[in-house]
């Protein structure tokens, strides 16, 4: 065959082939709902009129089988080009040789273009994962009214004045059961964990040991958070039955909770919300610090579209108009949540800047904000953790005891051969 007729059987060939064989496919997976994800699958679809030939498939895994699902589809081969990551499971899946080290220019952006806080977050064995996305730290939360109706025009600046307010905050009927609690908790890692990790940040002290060999739960500084806490139950001014959900029925007067918990506070309160919330420091005086974690986009080790997939995530958390969000800060904008990214909170002025977002949004720009550390199994961890806090609040066993023994089962956890 002569090599013209060569080239025109060829081009015959590719003609044959369906179109939809000839598209290439990037396949993003997240945690976020197909409502959630809108504002970036509106992004998608501008990026694909952009790059003609690519489609974008988005996969949508609930964040309590979020671990699971890729783990799973590593096994079975069917692993996605980029994940948006929980950052507390980084560790694991890095060393599960799931997530790919981000290229120097992507490694550049985030230096460049993110609070240190948030890239902290992401850093794992002194490398960069991915792209900052989703950002969550803690604060406290308060009823205004309710304070107001104790007798406080203000929120307590230490544990002592906040047990104090809780009590005449707290209220109960006359079968001796809490109406109003003064101060609230919850069943989660996130309303029983992380309230108590930001306060142990405050007493200068990180939860975990450097080296990620054990903790530092025996330390006496420990034992006092929990047993602070845990005299709250005792004092009957707040309960397992009122917890931070019940926040926007007016009947929890404190809380320590993630800024992502505004989104909850707007849909339960509407128009009263700027008149019944309030935001302050951890309360554990001047010194105070607290507990920052969050999301970030990664792409997988063995995607085979790894350069295009690194393209598309810095196309989605770019400013595309001078003055505007990015995709991932809309969508982000939107859910109510924080981000790291510095030329999305300068954009975004006007939800970031109210009363509620602002204290956020300082902690993690100040440095207050700690990122916890990314560790291996951190799902066992802290469900281990979270029992023994548990254990503590109900009077089961006292704080030192409860906090010995989480010791020794996260240090197992951290330290057995995998």
């Amino acid at each position: 065959m002569t090599r013209p007729a060569l080239y025109s059987a060829l081009a015959a060939l590719l003609l044959a082939v369906p179109a939809q064989a000839q598209q290439r496919k990037l396949t993003i997976s997240t945690h976020y709902t197909d409502a959630q994800m809108a504002p970036i699958t509106a992004c998608l679809r501008e990026y694909e009129q952009l790059n003609p030939g690519l489609r974008i498939v988005h996969q949508q895994s609930a964040i309590a089988d979020y671990l699971k699902t890729v783990m799973t589809g590593r096994v079975g081969g069917t692993s996605p080009d980029i994940y948006n990551v929980y950052s507390l499971w980084s560790a694991q899946l890095i060393d599960a040789g799931v997530l790919a080290p981000a290229p120097a220019d992507i490694q550049r952006e985030v230096a460049d273009e993110y609070l240190q806080s948030t890239q902290d977050m992401i850093r794992v064995k002194g490398q960069i994962w991915g792209i900052p996305s989703e950002t969550s730290t803690y604060m406290l939360v308060y009823n205004r009214k309710l304070l107001a109706g104790a007798g406080y025009d203000h929120p307590p600046s230490s544990w002592t004045e906040l047990a104090e307010m809780a009590g005449r905050i707290a209220r109960t009927n006359a079968q001796g059961t809490l109406t109003t609690a003064g101060y609230a908790f919850g069943p989660t890692v996130a309303n029983g964990v992380h309230p108590f990790e930001a306060l142990l940040y405050s007493a200068g002290l990180a939860p975990w040991r450097a080296d990620l060999g054990g903790t530092n739960l025996k330390d006496p500084r420990a034992a006092e958070v929990l047993a602070a806490q845990a005299k709250l139950f005792a004092s009957r001014v707040t309960s397992d039955a009122l917890q931070v959900r019940d926040f926007t029925s007016g009947t929890v007067g404190m809380m320590i909770t993630a800024n992502w918990f505004k989104k909850t506070l707007q849909d339960g309160l509407g128009p009263a919300m700027a008149e019944t919330v309030g935001v302050a420091p951890i309360p554990a005086g001047p010194n105070w610090r607290t507990l920052q974690y969050g999301f970030f986009w990664g792409v997988d080790s063995r995607s085979r579209n790894a350069a295009e997939a690194w393209k598309l995530v810095s196309w989605l958390n770019q400013q595309r108009t001078p003055g505007q969000r990015s995709c991932v800060g809309e969508m982000l904008v939107q859910l109510g949540a924080l981000t790291g990214n510095k030329a999305d909170i300068s954009a975004s002025q006007t939800e970031m800047g109210d009363d509620f977002s602002r204290p956020y949004v300082d902690a993690i720009s100040s440095g207050r904000a700690v990122s916890d550390l990314n560790m291996p199994f951190a799902t066992e961890i802290q469900a281990s953790l979270r029992n023994q806090i548990g254990r503590a609040w109900n009077g089961v066993v006292p704080a030192a005891e409860a906090l010995a023994t989480a010791d020794r089962e996260i240090t197992r956890i951290m330290t057995e051969p995998r």
